[in-house]
């Protein structure tokens, strides 16, 4: 689903919490828009196999350490977004101009680095900036999204690069309308729910 929607590309990962101290997420070498179960590992948070044979991403530390931090995480996933990274490798920030879009708040942080995540320094890096929020932009790489469920967080990633999608164009022909705080807060108070979240997901899945 996230490849169909151009939000991963040959590569990105998703993972989802197994235990307190390992989670499953798709294998290095896997084709992010054909993945069977085969592609599915289980590594626990210094990356060593629990389950299946294939490799675990480089990038796995992403995953690891954000589970290490936030008990609430039980989803991440780290894309490749057009749109959004566009934003990033001009220093523009984020900005809430779309109503699901302010669920991931105004001004997501960024780690202002574009190098790949593959050291548990690094990790840690992307962890600490992620802080409590749902989301974090790494420059002129990606984003990391994560929710309390797969749906949810898939539906965060969604929201993400739609909303950068409408401020990347809307900049093309002036200075977008962000939301204010109120109105944001009253966004999330009205659309954070399972319900909205389920939506989104059986809208991209119908679409494969």
């Amino acid at each position: 689903m996230l490849a169909r929607a151009d939000i991963v590309d040959h590569s990105g990962h998703g993972s989802a919490r197994r235990d307190g101290e390992s989670f499953y997420v798709n294998s290095a070498a896997s084709a992010r828009g054909a993945l069977t179960a085969d592609d599915i590992v289980a590594v626990d948070l210094d990356g060593n196999l629990i389950e299946g044979s294939a490799r675990p991403p480089f990038e796995f530390h992403i995953h690891s350490e954000i589970y290490r931090v936030r008990p609430d995480v039980h989803a991440v996933m780290h894309t490749h977004p057009r749109w959004s990274t566009f934003l990033t490798m001009t220093g523009a920030k984020y900005r809430a101009v779309y109503a699901q879009g302010a669920l991931l708040g105004d001004d997501i942080p960024l780690v202002d680095s574009p190098l790949s995540v593959n050291t548990r320094s690094m990790g840690e890096k992307v962890a600490a900036t992620l802080g409590r929020g749902p989301a974090v932009l790494l420059k002129s790489h990606g984003a990391v999204v994560v929710g309390s469920t797969l749906v949810e967080c898939f539906a965060l990633a969604a929201y993400l690069e739609e909303n950068a999608y409408r401020q990347y164009m809307a900049m093309q022909i002036g200075d977008p309308y962000v939301f204010s705080e109120a109105e944001q807060q009253s966004f999330r108070e009205r659309l954070w729910t399972p319900a909205l979240f389920r939506k989104t997901w059986d809208h991209y899945h119908a679409k494969l």
